[in-house]
């Protein structure tokens, strides 16, 4: 005969498997999905009634809020290289974190309850992120950017680099692509326009300071910011360096243009030029002897016309007398 199982026993094994069941899907909720790089002062990581206090190079896990006390703060790393930095008084979910090495996607949601964060991408693909506030949720096409969130559902977005979409429930949407400016997220849900902190409608509410202390001090992941306090509040950004054509084309103009003076003296003759006719007028030697051969010649052609203006007795033209020989030779008269 088959043994009959008692009701006790069958109640025990069902139980056994609830209990199965249930370290299953804790582990798994339990998942590492990253690690502390800072730790100052008092940060907890808790989960259901769990609370554990965080030191330097302890993991994090999936679902597990971390909380910084009011003069704590903390530097995270997750499995993908995503790094958050979390200021005094922060409180955060890690929600959801499913991420494939090999194709480097998954999906990453993080809860920002309060606080003050910076935010800096890892390798996973762009839309994988999701980083979640009391009342919008802000889609991740960029790099880095600053969140300040208030519990009740006010927050500021601060970009530094990259490019974000804010959303509230309501499908109202925002794109922030400009670095330096902010975004406005109300209690409702409403979601501002990009603009400049000195535009930033109600941004006396909280010192620039608290809200964005990673400006001021950066993390040490990211130490050394692009964006200073005062590029920021003075909207003093940086400009990308332009090439400089201004002297080349200032001497094209030259070129083409010629002054006043360089036409003064392109139309009047140079004093160079004429140096070698008055040299010649002034020289008494050349000029001198030039006009004593022209004289002597013109006045010896005179006298041989006049004297003998033909052959009498075989006489020449050069200073010849009549009837006679030529003194050019050295001959006499003949007899």
């Amino acid at each position: 005969m088959a043994t009959m199982k008692s009701p006790s026993f069958l109640s025990s094994l069902t139980f056994s498997f609830a209990l199965l069941a249930m370290s299953v899907s804790a582990a798994s909720a339990q998942q590492a999905v990253g690690e502390t790089l800072v730790v100052v002062n008092l940060v907890t990581a808790a989960f259901n009634r769990d609370t554990r206090s965080l030191s330097a190079g302890d993991e994090v896990r999936q679902n597990e809020i971390i909380e910084v006390g009011l003069d704590a703060l903390s530097e995270i790393e997750l499995e993908d290289n995503t790094k958050l930095a979390l200021g005094p008084g922060s409180r955060l979910t890690l929600d959801k974190f499913v991420y494939d090495p090999e194709k480097s996607k998954g999906s990453i949601v993080l809860d920002l309850v309060k606080g003050a964060f910076r935010f800096v991408t890892g390798v996973a693909e762009k839309p994988t992120y999701v980083i979640k506030t009391p009342a919008a949720a802000i889609t991740v096409r960029g790099t880095i950017f600053d969140v300040y969130v208030e519990e009740a559902g006010l927050a500021w977005l601060l970009l530094h680099e990259g490019a974000v979409q804010v959303c509230n429930m309501r499908g109202q949407c925002r794109d922030l692509d400009e670095p330096g400016k902010l975004i406005r997220i109300d209690d409702d849900g409403d979601v501002g326009p990009p603009v400049r902190w000195a535009s930033l409608e109600g941004n006396d509410r909280v010192p620039f300071d608290d809200a964005f202390p990673f400006v001021t001090s950066g993390p040490a992941f990211d130490a050394k910011p692009v964006l200073t306090r005062e590029a920021i509040m003075l909207a003093a950004l940086p400009k990308p360096d332009k090439p400089k054509t201004r002297p080349e084309t200032r001497k094209k103009a030259e070129t083409k243009s010629p002054s006043k003076t360089s036409r003064k003296r392109a139309a009047v003759p140079s004093k160079t030029k004429k140096k070698p006719r008055r040299q010649a007028k002034r020289s008494g030697s050349d000029g001198s002897e030039f006009l004593g051969t022209a004289i002597g010649i013109g006045v010896g052609i005179g006298i041989g016309r006049i004297g003998g203006g033909g052959r009498k007795g075989g006489g020449g033209y050069s200073g010849g007398r009549p009837g006679g020989g030529s003194y050019g030779r050295g001959g006499r008269a003949p007899h």
